[in-house]
């Protein structure tokens, strides 16, 4: 009985700590040379000159890296 309450108490407890593990990216762009990047932080709100470029969050680097194609003042950049 012990052993399956320790199970019960481990599994709820990792279910609700995955998502704090989980990987967020997000696409960035400098003001001052107006180039977009994929930057796993999100940007601080004090700094000026970087801001997000869209509000969506990405799972994967992939995913933001094909998402910023799509992105008009992204995509124009050479």
């Amino acid at each position: 009985m012990k052993k399956v309450l320790v199970g019960i108490i481990f599994l709820l407890s990792v279910s609700f700590t995955t998502p704090i593990w989980a990987a967020e990216f997000y696409i960035v762009r400098d003001l001052t040379t107006q180039k977009c990047t994929v930057s796993d932080k999100r940007p601080m709100t004090d700094i000026k000159t970087i801001t997000l470029a869209t509000d969506t969050i990405y799972k994967s680097r992939e995913d933001a890296e094909s998402g910023m194609k799509t992105i008009k003042v992204c995509s124009a950049q050479k």
